[in-house]
């Protein structure tokens, strides 16, 4: 007699997400996957952020971190007006302009895209916690912890203000990290500024991960064999 399968593994198998993530997105995805492997293929990564408001990237930390909460903490309290200030098609505009380097791509279309969420209700409040946030993983360590199983692929954009290279090209030390691509003459947003090179290689990605899990699922999950 053969037990074979597990029904209920079987149907988790069919619910697996992939992850896909841009800038700070990095570390929600990341940790998503460390905390729940087992509802996901892997993550594709667009543009990882550093975090450079971390406790562990500023310079001389005793003193830089002080100042630095203290202008979170005002930013916290009295930053509505300069938030109200900020949030304006036009100002919005001009600060998408400095991660990206195919200018051309921030339209009217992105501006609002951007800007309407952030004109709802309780929105600075998200935004000024973020700017706040100073601890937590940074993705060096998320990916020192990442699932073995759980392959992931970085791409980027080679003129990119906010992502320093060598950083995101030393994340191919990692054993996760199967990928990493760069491209010249383009920013922060490469889904945006050059999606006719991130779309191919997201496709790639998903076809690489669902054939893993198809062929994974052709093999018995669990497997005993004994004589009758």
């Amino acid at each position: 007699e053969n037990v074979i399968l597990n029904e209920q593994q079987q149907q988790q198998q069919q619910k697996k997400a992939t992850l896909v993530a841009n800038s700070i997105g990095t570390i929600s995805a990341l940790q998503a996957v460390i905390d729940q492997p087992d509802n996901y293929r892997g993550v594709f990564v667009v543009a990882p952020n550093f975090r450079e408001l971390h406790s562990a990237e500023v310079p001389f930390p005793g003193v830089s971190m002080q100042i630095i909460r203290k202008v979170q903490e005002l930013l916290r309290e009295k930053g509505q007006g300069l938030f109200d200030a900020l949030a304006k098609p036009d100002t919005v505009k001009q600060i998408l302009k400095e991660p990206y380097a195919v200018v051309s791509e921030v339209d009217d279309t992105l501006v609002d895209v951007l800007l309407t969420p952030l004109l709802t209700e309780g929105a600075s409040q998200v935004v000024f916690d973020t700017l706040s946030y100073s601890a937590g993983p940074l993705p060096e360590l998320q990916l020192s912890e990442f699932p073995k199983d759980k392959p992931v692929w970085v791409c980027y954009g080679k003129d990119d203000p906010w992502t320093p290279p060598g950083r995101v090209e030393a994340l191919i030390q990692k054993p996760t990290v199967e990928r990493v691509v760069g491209w010249p003459g383009v920013g922060h947003c490469p889904h945006d500024e050059a999606s006719e090179l991130v779309e191919p290689m997201l496709l790639e990605f998903l076809d690489r991960v669902i054939r893993e899990e198809e062929t994974a699922s052709e093999s018995p999950l669990f497997f005993a064999s004994y004589d009758s």
